[in-house]
């Protein structure tokens, strides 16, 4: 039987966080390069747009959930957290409706999974200490790359997309929409 050579030439991270998001490109023989996330739909557009004419590109998206506790508010109080969280989901919609509209194949990735396959978890951990660590990590597997707290997610979830096209593809397969799968080949 006749293995398939894979098609895909680009690993593309997007970490769409409403402040500090970033998204990550790496090519071959090219330098990763880290772009802070565009403050709207066009700017995504043009960046994506930009890397499919010049490779054949699979995106990992981080998915975003919502936990109750990221929603709940005392009686007649306002939690700021809630509008965040509805701009992150609106940012998670747009980015996915431009990579169908782009016909770019594309996984939505939670981050428990890179950051289990990655074996960075920490239980317990705070916040910050571990924005801090991820970023030590990100500079240690890519120390050409410019690392700061704004991109460091998108480099880890890049290198966990390079990690998973190699060593889980069925993974990549298995999370693909199903329209996309046969265009990594």
């Amino acid at each position: 039987m006749e293995e398939k050579k894979m098609k895909i030439n680009c690993v593309i991270a997007i970490d769409p966080g409403v402040s500090n998001g970033g998204i990550c490109i790496y090519r071959p023989k090219d330098k990763p390069e880290c772009i802070r996330m565009p403050k709207d739909i066009y700017g995504l557009r043009d960046i994506l747009q930009h890397y499919k004419g010049i490779s054949k590109p699979i995106v990992f998206v981080e998915k975003l959930s919502v936990r109750p506790d990221d929603v709940r508010a005392s009686e007649g109080e306002f939690n700021p957290k809630i509008f965040r969280i509805q701009k992150m989901l609106a940012n998670l919609t747009e980015i996915k409706a431009v990579l169908e509209l782009l016909d770019i194949p594309f996984v939505l990735v939670h981050p428990s999974k890179w950051q289990s396959a990655l074996k960075l978890r920490i239980k317990g951990e705070e916040k910050s200490e571990r924005k801090k660590r991820y970023k030590e990590v990100a500079r240690k597997l890519y120390p050409i790359v410019n690392t700061t707290l704004w991109n460091a997610d998108a480099i880890l979830i890049m290198h966990f997309g390079r990690y998973m096209l190699q060593n889980n593809l069925s993974w990549v397969l298995e999370n693909l929409p199903e329209r996309t799968r046969n265009s990594l080949f």
